[in-house]
């Protein structure tokens, strides 16, 4: 989270783990897991910033 200057929260880690758990299994591919669960955070936090 320090890496991509993100403030720590563990609803975000546990949303982030939880979606990169259920991608890997359906893809079985972690670097295809972690790219789309990174964008979803992102998306989410861009969004709810907003708000």
């Amino acid at each position: 989270m320090m890496k991509a200057e993100m403030v720590y929260s563990e609803e975000i880690a546990n949303e982030t783990c939880d979606c990169y758990y259920e991608e890997f299994m359906q893809t079985a591919s972690h670097q295809d897991a972690k790219t789309k669960c990174q964008l979803e955070t992102k998306e989410n936090l861009n969004h709810n910033k907003r708000i």
